[in-house]
């Protein structure tokens, strides 16, 4: 009986599987060009060893800040042909937040006596925790109780206890507030330079980048404490809030134009944006409170630790 362990882990360049077959596992590797298959019975399986790997790292820390820049500064660029340049570095913007959700990386290797193979097809840790117990199980199935004769698995625990709260400052929670202070120094360039309107679209593309890295945030509530797990908790609720009162106002604006158009043949200059100054106002002073006080909490747990 076939079945497979795990759902087939993807590229655009290749795939890998992990079946069980009867009393075997096997591994599919395929570059899209060519197959390889490898079966390993579990009886003469030794040991699958697992390396983690960090999810935060000085270069994909610069690979974000460097794309997410580029592709502000594009699109706030005077219009040309040449904006089509910002497709790029938003390519690599969502690669790169597609890989941060995805979460830590890891390495598991297979050996035995004559063959040492390292399974692609678990990428992740949340793979690993997914299939390792399974492939634990099946291997003492055939090997019975594992015995003190070299004969060991090593995996990650069933079921790890919790870490107590720790007091370091991921890089994530600086770009987050980074971004909240910055959004709110934008907008108030914009209010100040009583252009408004041209700040619509940078403002709800940090929204968006907000959100995702607020959500990203709350999830690491193991390792960033309460307190910073209830300030990027609230990040996120301001920023859905927001952004259904932005495409709200947006739509009616753009509908009352088009009305307008149709009606008196108004110009694309003379469209009203609807509550665009309390908007602009609001969120500005909800970023820099938020984003204040997430330092506050940074540099407090900064100084409390030991």
């Amino acid at each position: 009986m076939r079945r497979l362990l795990l759902p087939r882990e993807w590229s655009p360049l290749r795939y890998a599987e992990l079946w069980q077959d009867g009393e075997e596992l096997l591994y599919i590797h395929s570059s899209r060009f060519s197959d390889r298959y490898a079966r390993y019975r579990f009886r003469d399986i030794q040991a699958f060893v697992l390396t983690e790997f960090p999810l935060w790292n000085s270069w994909r820390a610069w690979w974000l800040g460097i794309s997410f820049f580029f592709a502000v500064v594009l699109l706030l660029a005077p219009p040309g042909w040449w904006k089509l340049f910002a497709i790029m570095p938003g390519v690599f913007l969502l690669w790169a937040l597609v890989y941060l959700l995805r979460g830590p990386r890891c390495r598991l290797v297979l050996h035995t006596a004559v063959s040492t193979v390292t399974l692609e097809a678990v990428c992740t840790i949340a793979q690993a925790r997914a299939v390792l117990p399974e492939l634990r199980r099946l291997t003492e199935a055939m090997q019975g109780r594992l015995a003190p004769d070299g004969l060991t698995v090593v995996t990650l625990p069933p079921a790890p206890e919790a870490p107590a709260p720790a007091h370091n400052t991921p890089l994530l929670m600086h770009v987050l507030f980074g971004m909240l202070v910055m959004h709110a120094l934008i907008l108030a360039g914009f209010y100040s330079g009583n252009k408004l309107d041209s700040g619509l679209g940078l403002s709800g593309t940090l929204l968006l980048a907000e959100l995702v890295m607020g959500f990203l945030a709350a999830l690491r509530w193991r390792s960033i404490g309460p307190l910073m797990t209830i300030v990027s908790a609230m990040v996120v609720l301001f920023c859905l809030a927001d952004s259904g009162v932005l495409i709200y106002s947006t739509v009616n604006s753009l509908g009352g134009f088009f009305t307008a158009v149709s009606q008196r043949g108004a110009k694309p200059e003379d469209i009203e944006w609807l509550w665009l100054k309390e908007q602009s106002v609001g969120r500005a002073a909800w970023h820099a409170v938020a984003g204040l006080v997430g330092w506050v909490l940074l540099m407090a747990s900064r100084g409390s630790r030991p």
